[in-house]
Formats: C-alpha cells, sequence, structure tokens
C-alpha cells in the first residue's frame, strides 16, 4: 500500500521499514533500535518532497520520527491501517500469512497499534485494496 501512495504522491519515495539490514541474530530490541535510527537518517537526509514509510509506531517511536522531522523542520502525517482483526489475518492481495504473522497480528492489535493516539487518519481498509487505499490517503493529504 505505501508503494502505490508514494506512485500517487509528486516526488515521493516509499520506505519499507523493515528493510533495516539489522543482523537477524540480534534482540527484536535491538533490530528495532536500528531501523529507526536509519529511518531518522533517512528523513534528515532525504531529497524528496514526500516519504512514504511503512513501519509499525509505538509511542515512543513515534517520538523518535517526530523529533526527526522537527528537527528537519518537516510535517510528520501518521496514516494507521486499521482493518478488522479478520480482515487483517486473512490471506489478501496474493499473499499468504504463515501462522506466526497471525498471532503478531493479533497481539499487535492488543497492544493497541491499529489505535494509537498519535494518528492523524486511521483507515479501516477491511474492504479495499491496496490501490484504493492509496486514492483515499493521497485524497485525505490533499494530491
Amino acid at each position: 500500500m505505501g508503494a502505490a501512495l508514494a506512485a500517487l504522491l509528486p516526488a515521493a519515495r516509499f520506505v519499507d521499514g523493515d528493510d533495516h539490514d539489522a543482523p537477524s541474530h540480534l534482540p527484536y530490541p535491538e533490530q528495532w533500535a536500528l531501523a529507526l535510527a536509519r529511518l531518522a537518517n533517512l528523513i534528515a537526509t532525504a531529497q524528496d518532497r514526500y516519504l512514504v514509510i511503512a513501519y509499525p509506531l509505538e509511542q515512543d517511536s513515534y517520538e523518535q520520527i517526530l523529533a526527526a522531522c522537527q528537527q528537519r523542520g518537516a510535517l510528520l502525517r501518521v496514516v494507521t491501517l486499521a482493518p478488522t482483526l479478520a480482515a487483517a489475518q486473512s490471506d489478501r492481495g496474493g499473499r499468504v500469512l504463515t501462522e506466526w504473522e497471525r498471532q503478531r497480528i493479533a497481539q499487535m492489535y492488543l497492544e493497541g497499534y491499529a489505535t494509537r493516539p498519535f494518528s492523524d487518519l486511521v483507515l479501516d481498509t477491511s474492504d479495499t485494496d491496496a490501490q484504493s487505499s492509496a486514492r483515499q490517503i493521497a485524497q485525505w493529504l490533499g494530491r
């Protein structure tokens, strides 16, 4: 969905926050710290008009991303994709989820990822595809 949104915005680049190149043997908290450092560096050095970053935010990671944006003078807009739990755990868009992924999604919903208080837009994507969702977000952004 992020790549579809970036394709609709002028001078935009999509960044998958999970592509952090952190060694997989590191504990998850260390991998996440490296991912956030990479994202903050991308924000600081980007030449693009828009960065569309796909990354699940907690309050502390949101604050780090916000600080990086503020330091650069960039505007941060947080869009939370929040399909129903059943839709999130289903095989959509040609992707088959593993049992571990289904369990992780349930855990993330319990942890409140679908209802973050810092979200500027919460979008129920249960009944839409990536292109439709991207168009909705682009319209919301005023593109």
